[in-house]
């Protein structure tokens, strides 16, 4: 599943721009339309929840593109054991933060498929 979230992510890596500028747009309109709604109705909540939505997309995605294209590659030559200790331990760390990015994007996906109703 690492291999596929590295895969992934070295192919998203020239769009990493165009995430932090949606992410500024989304900001921008989500402010916008808390300080200039006069009178907040039921349609402006929704649009300000989909924007936070698409706001932890936009987060998400940018985590994976930022964290796991810079995942180092294992060597296979002989070293010493505290260099293959502290390989592992590389290793298991990016496995843990696989599986917390896994965990995460389901409950985005979840939140998704509530917000939209479907």
């Amino acid at each position: 599943m690492i291999t596929f979230l590295v895969k992934l992510s070295l192919v998203l890596k020239p769009f990493h721009k165009f995430t932090y500028l949606l992410a500024i747009v989304l900001i921008a309109n989500i402010v916008y339309q808390l300080v200039f709604s006069v009178m907040p109705s039921a349609t402006d909540s929704n649009e300000i929840m989909l924007n936070f939505l698409a706001l932890a997309w936009l987060a998400l995605v940018n985590f994976m593109i930022q964290v796991f294209s810079r995942i180092p590659v294992a060597s296979q030559s002989k070293s010493t054991i505290l260099v293959r200790i502290k390989n592992r331990f590389h290793q298991g760390f990016y496995y843990l933060l696989s599986l917390v990015f896994i965990v995460i994007s389901i409950a985005v996906i979840l939140l998704s498929f509530k917000m939209l109703r479907l």
